[in-house]
């Protein structure tokens, strides 16, 4: 059985714009296994701490 859990808007968006950059670069789009097994990973929760941390000091703006 699979959980559906709403996800909010701004992060299903986030996650597509994701996998349409992986299957651009690589010619096939990551399975949702691929995808959350990389943004596990430590260099990319790092780089989301710094990017997020910059974001809260005002050094740049959000887009949408």
């Amino acid at each position: 059985m699979t959980s559906q859990t709403t996800i909010d808007p701004l992060l299903a968006s986030a996650l597509a714009d994701a996998a349409d950059f992986v299957g651009q670069v690589t010619g096939t789009e990551p399975t949702p296994a691929e995808l959350a097994d990389a943004l596990k990973r430590y260099f990319v929760l790092n780089e989301i701490k710094e990017h997020i941390l910059m974001l809260r000091s005002g050094a740049t703006e959000i887009s949408e």
